[in-house]
């Protein structure tokens, strides 16, 4: 029994040796890269700030000659909604086109310095907005680091009263320029697709720039006396979320 007992082992040992180490196990495939090539929707929401405005007396209603100027500055939140399209040349290369529209809850107005009481004031509410932008982004798989820049307009209210009171007893006046006004605006963010193929988040900050524009201000009494708004610029930070198709 001993003799077949050695046997077996011998024979086993041999054939052990004959047959080789067994194999590995094969490597797991790396996953692979997000794809961020695709039309998507989305979201927004943030805050605009330090919308810059400068205001001049051009016809010398209250101060001057010279022309004499006075500035202010507003804020407040901005929402709205996008779409747009990317395209994935190289893995870390995303090109895109991007559009959105929104609302800017933001009303600012000032005293213009040395007016009588009880004043006259220089009053903006941009409302509607919207963008038309390029991106160039460099991803790192989930991670999309981007700028953008392109054209904005918004329907930017822009407004003079004066409160003071004439001799006929009414407020002397005020004027309006209500017009869609034209711009160019310039940012970058960042953006981080969740895991699976379609939802995305981001952060964005734009700096945007409006065209300048006059009110023209009927006074009683007197005849019209035009302001210049100029300087029409400002800051939005905002989060997004988008579906990707």
């Amino acid at each position: 029994m001993k003799l077949l007992a050695t046997l077996s082992g011998v024979a086993g040992i041999a054939f052990a040796a004959f047959a080789g180490p067994e194999p590995l196990p094969a490597p797991a495939p790396e996953p692979t890269p997000y794809n961020w090539q695709g039309f998507y929707l989305g979201i927004n929401g943030g805050y605009a700030f330090n919308l810059t405005s400068d205001v001049s007396d051009l016809d010398f209603l209250n101060a001057g000659p010279p022309v004499q100027s006075f500035s202010f500055d507003s804020d407040g939140p901005v929402a709205g909604a996008q779409i747009g399209f990317n395209l994935q040349p190289r893995p870390w290369l995303v090109l895109g086109m991007e559009g959105d529209g929104g609302y800017f809850g933001v009303y600012g107005h000032e005293r213009q310095p040395r007016s009588p009481d009880p004043g006259t004031f220089a009053k903006i509410n941009p409302g509607a907005y919207a963008t038309a932008r390029g991106r160039i982004g460099y991803a790192r798989d989930r991670w999309l680091f981007y700028v953008t820049g392109g054209w904005i307009g918004s329907d930017y209210e822009r407004r003079i009263v004066d409160d003071t009171i004439c001799s006929c007893g009414f407020r002397l006046g005020s004027g309006e320029d209500e017009d869609w006004r034209s711009g160019w605006t310039v940012g970058g963010g960042v953006e981080w697709a969740l895991r699976g193929d379609h939802w995305t988040v981001r952060i964005e900050y734009l700096y945007f720039d409006f065209d300048d524009g006059d009110v023209t201000v009927p006074i009683v009494q007197q005849g019209p006396f035009r302001f210049r708004f100029d300087d029409n610029s400002g800051n939005i930070i905002r989060a997004g979320l988008n579906y990707k198709f």
